[in-house]
């Protein structure tokens, strides 16, 4: 990884975008990486079918922390269905090949380490599961 990309991810995960728990939220999850020590809870604030708000709390890896930014910055005002299939598209683009969502193209270097791809994904699997709880 480039010195540009890295103070890229720093940036990013210091943004935080989304960090806080939420009070009263309408779900939330636990997410733990055995591969790194990565753990995230995740909260949503769900309206309609859309996910209105995200907090969350994480003690992880910087590439999870950047993810998490993402997640809790670009993901909000989407429906449950979308934020899949936006992780589906990370998925393909980490695994396959192939071009990625635009807020995920620094994340290009992590495609040949298998165990970050868990870390990229973390973010998505805590709102999927906080999703699923609420309902």
């Amino acid at each position: 990884m480039s010195e540009l990309e890295q103070t890229e991810l720093l940036k990013l995960a210091a943004r935080a975008s989304g960090a806080g728990r939420l009070e009263n939220p309408d779900g939330s999850a636990e997410i733990r990486n055995p591969f790194c020590g990565d753990r995230l809870k995740l909260d949503v604030r769900l309206e309609d079918g859309k996910v209105v708000e995200i907090g969350y709390e994480i003690r992880a890896c910087l590439v999870c922390q950047a993810s998490a930014s993402i997640v809790g910055e670009r993901m909000p005002g989407r429906r449950v269905e979308e934020i899949a299939n936006v992780a589906a598209e990370v998925e393909r683009f980490l695994k396959d090949g192939g071009d990625p969502p635009e807020f995920f193209a620094l994340f290009e270097p992590m495609k040949p380490h298998l165990n970050r791809h868990v870390c990229i994904l973390m973010p998505f699997q805590g709102v999927a599961e906080a999703a699923e709880g609420a309902g």
